[in-house]
C-alpha cells in the first residue's frame, strides 16, 4: 500500500508539473482550444480552426501541442490507474478494489483511443481536414472523454467511502 501511495502522489506532482510545463510552452494556444479542434466533427468547423490559427501564427504551437500530447498519455493514464486503485484501496471495500482493477483496462483503451485521435489530429495539421480525421478524432475524443470522467467519478466515490469510513471509526471511539 506504501509503494502504491507514492506511486499515486508521484504521477499526480508530475501530472501537474507536465500540464503547467506545456501551458506554459504552448501559450497563447490552450488546452481547451486544442480540444475545439478535436471535436470539430465538421470539417468546416476544423478547417476554420486551422485557418484561424494560421492567420495568428499558432500552427507551429497545435502541432506542438499534439506532440505534448502524446508524451502525456502514458502519464495521465498512469496517474488515473494509480489513483483509482490507490483510493480503492484506501475504502477497504473489496467491490471498489475489483472495480478499480477493471477500470485499468478502461484507461488503457482511453490512452488507445488518445492515440488514433492524436494521429488524426496529426494528419488534419500537416495534411489538410478530411471527413474521416475530422470524424476519428471526434470518435476517439467522446470515448476517451467519457473513460476519464468515470475515473474521475469513480475517484471521488472512493474518497466519500474513505471519508465516511474515518468519520464512522472517530464516532465508534467517541462513544463508551
Amino acid at each position: 500500500m506504501k509503494a502504491l501511495q507514492r506511486w499515486f502522489w508521484w504521477l499526480l506532482l508530475a501530472n501537474i508539473i507536465f500540464v503547467v510545463c506545456a501551458d506554459t510552452l504552448l501559450r497563447p494556444l490552450t488546452y481547451g482550444e486544442m480540444v475545439r479542434f478535436e471535436i470539430a466533427k465538421h470539417i468546416a468547423t476544423a478547417e476554420g480552426i486551422l485557418l484561424e490559427w494560421r492567420q495568428l501564427g499558432l500552427l507551429q504551437k497545435a502541432l506542438y501541442g499534439v506532440y505534448f500530447n502524446f508524451a502525456f498519455i502514458g502519464l495521465y493514464t498512469a496517474g488515473l490507474a494509480v489513483g483509482c486503485a490507490y483510493l480503492s484501496k484506501l475504502t477497504g471495500h473489496e467491490i471498489l478494489i475489483r472495480a478499480a482493477r477493471a477500470g485499468t483496462w478502461l484507461l488503457v483503451g482511453a490512452g488507445i483511443c488518445d492515440i488514433i485521435g492524436n494521429t488524426a489530429m496529426l494528419n488534419s495539421l500537416l495534411h489538410g481536414v478530411s471527413h474521416w480525421n475530422a470524424m476519428l478524432a471526434y470518435d476517439m475524443a467522446a470515448a476517451r472523454f467519457s473513460v476519464i470522467i468515470l475515473s474521475l467519478l469513480f475517484m471521488m466515490i472512493c474518497l466519500v467511502f474513505w471519508l465516511g469510513g474515518r468519520l464512522a471509526d472517530r464516532d465508534e471511539r467517541m462513544t463508551f
